[in-house]
């Protein structure tokens, strides 16, 4: 899975929870909560696992390497082989 994809599903989330948590609170707290989570597991650096951050940027800033959003993650198939 892409992180632009991984993008749209925790935004969709969220964006979700906001709209439940007017009908039923506790719902939409368990739905942000889980995009949250989400945000810390995925948003990662395909080349070194660490954090990105908040900012979408081009490179990493811990490995320096390019952080492209569209590429698939290699990082399993490669632990796998």
């Amino acid at each position: 899975m892409s992180l632009r994809q991984k993008d749209y599903i925790i935004a969709a989330l969220a964006i979700g929870g906001l709209f439940v948590s007017m009908v039923q609170g506790w719902l939409g707290a368990v739905m942000l909560l889980a995009a949250l989570g989400l945000y810390n597991m995925w948003w990662r650096c395909p080349h070194c696992g660490k954090f990105l951050g908040r900012k979408h940027e081009l490179h990493c800033r811990y490995c320096g390497k390019a952080v492209d959003r569209t590429a698939k993650n290699k990082k399993k198939d490669q632990d796998e082989a």
